[in-house]
C-alpha cells in the first residue's frame, strides 16, 4: 500500500473542508464553519497504472485559510506529495490569492502536483473568465476543475487525478 499526504490550501471559506467531506464522507452542510488548525482525514483508493492495480491512502490535511504568516503553517505543508489551492468563485479575493498559494506550495514542495478548485460553481454568476484564469495558470498546475462540494461537480474527479499522478511519481 501507498501513503502519502496531500494538503488544501486556500482562503477562509473557499471551501476546503466541504470538498473534502464531500470526498471522504459524501455529505454537505450548508452551515460554515471556520477551520481552526489542522484536520487529517483519510481515504483509501485504488489506482491503475499500466496494468498495476495499486492501493493507496490519502491522507488530506485540511489548514484553516489565510495562515501564511503563521510559522506553524509552513511546518503543516512539509512532507506534502501534492496540493489542492481551493478558490471560491463567488469572491474575487480568493482568485486573486491563488497565485500566491501556488507559489507558497512550490517553494514548500516544488516537485509536488498541484490541482485547482475553483470551488461553488454551483453559485458561479460568469463574472470571472475562467479561460483567461486557465491560461494563466497551466504551466504551474496538473488541472484546473469547476467544483461544487454542494452538488458534487467534479470532487471526484479532482481527488482522482491528483491522486493518480502522485502514485505515477512515487513509482517511477
Amino acid at each position: 500500500m501507498i501513503s502519502y499526504k496531500i494538503v488544501l490550501v486556500g482562503d477562509f471559506g473557499a471551501g476546503k473542508t466541504s470538498l473534502i467531506k464531500r470526498y471522504v464522507d459524501n455529505t454537505f452542510s450548508e452551515e460554515y464553519k471556520s477551520s481552526i488548525g489542522v484536520s487529517i482525514s483519510k481515504k483509501i483508493l485504488e489506482v491503475k497504472i499500466d496494468d498495476i492495480l495499486y492501493e493507496t491512502t490519502m491522507m488530506i490535511w485540511d489548514i484553516e485559510g489565510k495562515t501564511d504568516f503563521k510559522p506553524i503553517f509552513h511546518h503543516h505543508l512539509n512532507g506534502s506529495k501534492g496540493f489542492v489551492v481551493v478558490a471560491d468563485l463567488t469572491r474575487q479575493t480568493t482568485i486573486d490569492s491563488i497565485q500566491e498559494h501556488i507559489k507558497l506550495c512550490k517553494t514548500i514542495c516544488k516537485d509536488a502536483p498541484i490541482v485547482l478548485a475553483l470551488n461553488k460553481i454551483d453559485l458561479y454568476s460568469n463574472n470571472i473568465d475562467l479561460d483567461a484564469l486557465k491560461d494563466s495558470f497551466d504551466e504551474e498546475i496538473i488541472g484546473i476543475f469547476k467544483t461544487s462540494a454542494k452538488n458534487t461537480s467534479y470532487v471526484k474527479e479532482l481527488f482522482d487525478l491528483l491522486n493518480l499522478e502522485i502514485v505515477k511519481s512515487i513509482k517511477k
